[in-house]
C-alpha cells in the first residue's frame, strides 16, 4: 500500500486540478485506487470538505495572510486550505499533524513552506479572533459562511427568503448519505440488509423507496459479497422514485435518455421483471461501457446501450420514455461540491435550451397513450416547470398527469398541486430532483 502521508498529497493534486477546471469525481476515482479503505476515505473527506467550505476557508485565511490568498499559486492555496480545513473542521486530526504535513507539502509544491508554516500557526494561535463577514450584505455573508456562489445565494434568497436559504445552504454542506437500491431480480431488501450486516456493514431502510437502504458504514461496498453477486446498485432515493414514477410494465418498449452509468435503466429493467426492451441512449461513447458493466453485474439482459444525440435520435417508437435531462446539477451540490465552483447562471440558460430540444425530439418517439417522464437533478424553475409549461403549450397532444398513484404512499407529499414531483426544498434528506409525468393522448 502507498504510505499514509501520500494521502494528503493525492488530495492536494485533486484539489489543484479541480481549481484549474477538472471534475472531482473522476479525479478522485483515479487517485483513490492506490490506497487502502482508511486512506481512501481520508482523501475523499479532505477533497470534499475543502470544496464544501472553500470560500469560507479563504475568508478565514485572508485574515492571517500578509497578501490575499488569490495572489499565491494554486498549489500553495490548496495546501493552506487543506491545513485550515483539518484544523477547523476535523477534530480527530491534531493541529500539529495538520500544520507539519502542510509544511512538508509546501516544500515539495511551491516552495513556500515558511509562508505556510507561519500562516497556519498564526491561525491556530489567534483562531478566537476570526471575524465573520458583515451582516449588512446578507447575500455576501451567506455566500462566504456557507461557501456557495453569490449568484446562487441571491436566487435562493429571492425565492425562499434569507432564513430558509441559510438552512438549505447548511444542509448542502452535510455529506450526502450513501444509498443503495435492491436488485429485486436477485434478492429482497431484507435479504440484502442481512447480507450486508453479516459482513460488518450497517444499513437502515429508506423512508420512501421500498427498495432502498441507507448505508451508515461498511468495510467497502465493492468488497461485499452482495456487490459481487449483483444484489444492489448505488442510487440515491430521489432517483429511485423517478424510476418508480415511470412505472414501466413487463413487455414494453422503453427509451432511457441520458442513460449512463445505467442506474435508472437497470431499475426500469427490474421493475419490468427483465421482460421487454430498454434502449439506453447515451451521447458520450466513453460511458457506454459503464452501462454494459452494470447490466452484466446486475443481470439485466433487456437493456441495449446505444450511442446517440437525444436532440436528433429517431430510432423506434416506445411505450415509455424516461428523459434524465442534462442539467445544471444544482440539486446534487452536496454530492458533487465542486459543481458550485464550475457553474454560473449562464449554465441554467444553456441547459434549459438543450432540455427543450431533447424533450421536443424524444416526445415524437412516444406511442399514443404512452408515458414520458422528464426528470432533472436541479433546483431551478427555468430547467424544470418552465420547460414543461413551454412543451405543453406547444404540444396539445400531451397532458401533465398526476404521478401520485404510481409513487409509494410516503412519497405522495413530494408532489405539488400542479402534479410536479420535487424533493428540493421539501425533503433535504434526498438529492434535489424534479419530475413530471406526461401522457400522450390516444
Amino acid at each position: 500500500m502507498v504510505p499514509k502521508d501520500n494521502a494528503r498529497e493525492s488530495a492536494l493534486a485533486v484539489l489543484s486540478r479541480v481549481e484549474q477546471g477538472g471534475f472531482a469525481d473522476p479525479l478522485l476515482e483515479q487517485a483513490r485506487t492506490r490506497f487502502d479503505q482508511r486512506d481512501s476515505s481520508f482523501i475523499l473527506e479532505l477533497v470534499n470538505g475543502v470544496l464544501r467550505h472553500r470560500r469560507h476557508l479563504d475568508w478565514i485565511l485572508d485574515q492571517f495572510s500578509p497578501q490575499p490568498l488569490s495572489r499565491t499559486d494554486v498549489r500553495t492555496r490548496n495546501i493552506l486550505r487543506l491545513g485550515a480545513y483539518q484544523m477547523l473542521f476535523l477534530d480527530r486530526v491534531p493541529v500539529s499533524a495538520a500544520v507539519n504535513t502542510a509544511v512538508e507539502l509546501a516544500k515539495t509544491h511551491g516552495g513556500k513552506s515558511g509562508y505556510v508554516n507561519g500562516l497556519l500557526r498564526n491561525l491556530d494561535r489567534r483562531r478566537s479572533t476570526i471575524v465573520d463577514p458583515p451582516s449588512k450584505d446578507i447575500v455576501k455573508r451567506l455566500s462566504i459562511l456557507h461557501s456557495h456562489p453569490a449568484w446562487l445565494v441571491r436566487r435562493w434568497v429571492a425565492r425562499f427568503g434569507a432564513e430558509r436559504t441559510e438552512a438549505l445552504l447548511r444542509e448542502n454542506n452535510v455529506p450526502s448519505p450513501l444509498v443503495i437500491r435492491t436488485n429485486t431480480l436477485r434478492t429482497t431488501r431484507d435479504k440484502l440488509r442481512a447480507s450486508l450486516e453479516s459482513e460488518g456493514a450497517a444499513a437502515s431502510e429508506t423512508a420512501y423507496s421500498a427498495e432502498g437502504l441507507r448505508v451508515q458504514s461498511s468495510p467497502g461496498l465493492r468488497s461485499l459479497t452482495a456487490y459481487q453477486k449483483g444484489w444492489f446498485m448505488v442510487q440515491d432515493e430521489a432517483a429511485q422514485l423517478i424510476g418508480i414514477m415511470t412505472a414501466p410494465r413487463p413487455g414494453e418498449a422503453v427509451l432511457d435518455v441520458g442513460a449512463a452509468p445505467g442506474g435508472k435503466a437497470t431499475h426500469l429493467a427490474e421493475l419490468m421483471g427483465n421482460i421487454g426492451t430498454i434502449t439506453a441512449l447515451e451521447i458520450d461513447p466513453g460511458r457506454i461501457g459503464k452501462i454494459r458493466e452494470n447490466c452484466e453485474r446486475l443481470g439485466t439482459s433487456i437493456i441495449k446501450p446505444v450511442t446517440g444525440d437525444a436532440t436528433a435520435y429517431g430510432e423506434g417508437t416506445y411505450d415509455r420514455i424516461l428523459i434524465d435531462a442534462p442539467c445544471s446539477g444544482l440539486g446534487v451540490l452536496r454530492r458533487h461540491p465542486d459543481g458550485r465552483w464550475h457553474k454560473g447562471e449562464d449554465t441554467i440558460r444553456e441547459r434549459a435550451d438543450l432540455q427543450r430540444r431533447i424533450l421536443a425530439n424524444c416526445a415524437g418517439l412516444l406511442k399514443p397513450g404512452g408515458v414520458l417522464v422528464y426528470a432533472t437533478c436541479t433546483t431551478e424553475p427555468e430547467e424544470n416547470e418552465a420547460v414543461i409549461d413551454d412543451f405543453i403549450a406547444r404540444s396539445p397532444e400531451f397532458f401533465l398527469a398526476d404521478p401520485r398513484p404510481h409513487l409509494p404512499a410516503p412519497a405522495v407529499r413530494l408532489v405539488d398541486g400542479r402534479g410536479f414531483f420535487r424533493t428540493f426544498p421539501e425533503e433535504s434528506a434526498l438529492d434535489g430532483f424534479f419530475g413530471a409525468r406526461l401522457v400522450k393522448k390516444t
